[in-house]
């Protein structure tokens, strides 16, 4: 069903210069990739993982390759050694935590588990990213002691900055609790490049560069 990969560009705001490339699936029009995922069991969700991880690993350097992956694909019990093997040069590679509002769900024990294991992985050398950071999900996020390699803020919260820009100035702001860095997802015009630049973000990725 899924017919290949495409990458959009991260890029640094201040400059608009190209570091990262985030990879992502392909597949025929018809299909509705989000509903997809969200019926694909765990075994294959790994599978697929793996196969982009392969691909980029493969594709001569050109930065850094950011693979998205869900919190249960991180807690598999083999999915560290497999990272090992499997991975050539981790300064290469980043992972976005995908699924940040089932975070709510876990238990203490769980949740205490989950970070251990981005720990775990940015041990070795491997960037790990909180995907679609929001506003409602942040206090949970701040309150557990998550710490991630970076935050790409949620396009949606992005973009309710274009009629009312403090919220958002304020949710990028309260990031840097959680992260080193922070990404602007959704940057569509010359306008919200503008908004993300005044956030004071790292970087940028969006529409505006990836037509």
């Amino acid at each position: 069903m899924l017919t290949g990969y495409k990458f959009e560009s991260i890029r640094v705001l201040h400059n608009e210069n190209i570091v990262a490339w985030e990879v992502l699936s392909t597949a025929p029009a018809q299909i509705n990739l989000e509903h997809f995922f969200s019926n694909l069991a765990l075994d294959a969700r790994i599978d697929l993982f793996f196969a982009q991880l392969a691909h980029v690993i493969k594709t001569p350097a050109s930065g850094k390759y950011y693979l998205n992956a869900s919190a249960d694909v991180m807690l598999t019990p083999g999915f560290l050694q497999r990272l090992d093997e499997e991975t050539a040069a981790a300064d290469r590679i980043a992972i976005e935590l995908t699924d940040l509002d089932q975070l709510l769900t876990l238990t203490p024990a769980e949740s205490q588990q989950l970070r251990a294991r981005i720990n775990a992985v940015r041990q070795k050398g491997i960037a790990v990213w909180a995907d679609d950071v929001h506003h409602d999900i942040l206090p949970c996020l701040v309150e557990q002691d998550y710490h991630f390699s970076g935050a790409k803020i949620d396009k949606h919260a992005f973009w309710t900055g274009r009629e009312c820009k403090e919220p958002f100035l304020k949710l990028a702001r309260c990031c840097k609790k959680i992260a080193d860095e922070v990404l602007v997802e959704g940057i569509e015009t010359l306008a919200d490049y503008q908004l993300a630049c005044d956030s004071h973000a790292n970087y940028g990725q969006g529409f505006l560069w990836n037509k």
